[in-house]
């Protein structure tokens, strides 16, 4: 049986939990989906995918995650190249926590 005592908080699970509602909301303003997935424990693993017929391009979109923080200036991105076409941006937001936002390129 648990008790109290075998609740445990996560500081990033947490951190990340209250930004969800500011990306989404952010992502589809630029006409995008997003979709999480992974535990949230180390990172914030996100899915994203053109929503809409006018969705803005991609680089629109991570520009407007940024700026759900008070110095998006201060926040860097890296892309990484995966396998069946994906590509990750990671945005570095301080210290170790970042997001990994992983999209499907259809070109």
């Amino acid at each position: 049986m648990k008790s109290r005592e075998h609740v445990v908080t996560n500081g990033r699970a947490v951190f990340y939990a209250c930004m969800w509602e500011d990306f989404r909301q952010a992502a589809m303003d630029k006409g995008w989906a997003l979709g999480l997935h992974g535990s949230l424990a180390s990172d914030m693993d996100i899915m994203a995918m053109p929503w809409t017929e006018i969705a803005e391009p991609v680089w629109e979109m991570i520009c407007a995650l940024k700026k759900c923080f008070d110095e998006p200036e201060k926040i860097d991105i890296t892309e990484t190249e995966m396998h069946n076409n994906r590509r990750v941006f990671t945005l570095s937001i301080w210290a170790d926590f970042y997001i990994d936002l992983n999209i499907i390129d259809q070109n």
